[in-house]
């Protein structure tokens, strides 16, 4: 089964209870820790108080916690929300692309490559930027979509088909 089918499945069919990824925020603490959510990403524990931590490292622990923060925030709106609402399923498809983006996160960091790293952290500023502006507007205008614009590059660099998600959630809701 593909990652999106993976995620889709644990949570949106499955509805997990929500929770962080990170145990540990590498900002905050001296350690980046995500925990290992079976079936879609190995567990990750960086030391990043190293003098050699290159600075995207930073720039991209800083990303990863607001990412968490945004995941947490759909998971735990998300109930409230009813299936007819437009939004509610512009979130969800964050909500998974988030989940996608600890997954390619955890890879790129183990490839080593500053390179590969540098392009998560654009990618994953801009999913951060939509993130934050789409729940803006679903809060103060939760019935119409209000100059919503996906951005398909987004979800294709962290292994998201839009089209195949629509047509996953579509089938749910």
């Amino acid at each position: 089964m593909d990652l999106t089918r993976r995620i889709i499945e644990r949570y949106i069919i499955n509805d997990v209870k929500c929770c962080k990824f990170l145990t540990e925020d590498g900002i905050t603490t001296s350690w980046l820790s995500i925990k290992s959510i079976e079936g879609i990403f190995e567990g990750l524990r960086i030391d990043a108080s190293r003098e050699t931590i290159p600075p995207i490292f930073r720039s991209a622990c800083g990303i990863l916690k607001n990412l968490d923060d945004y995941q947490y925030i759909i998971c735990s709106e998300i109930r409230s929300i009813p299936d007819s609402n437009p939004y509610k399923k512009i979130l969800q498809k964050y909500r998974i692309t988030i989940v996608a983006a600890f997954a390619k996160f955890i890879v790129t960091i183990r490839s080593r490559m500053i390179v590969a790293l540098r392009d998560w952290t654009r990618i994953a500023q801009q999913l951060l930027t939509e993130i934050s502006d789409t729940l803006a507007k679903a809060r103060i205008n939760s019935t119409t979509l209000s100059n919503y614009k996906e951005v398909g590059s987004v979800f294709d660099y962290f292994g998201m088909h839009v089209k195949e998600v629509d047509d996953l959630l579509d089938a749910i809701y």
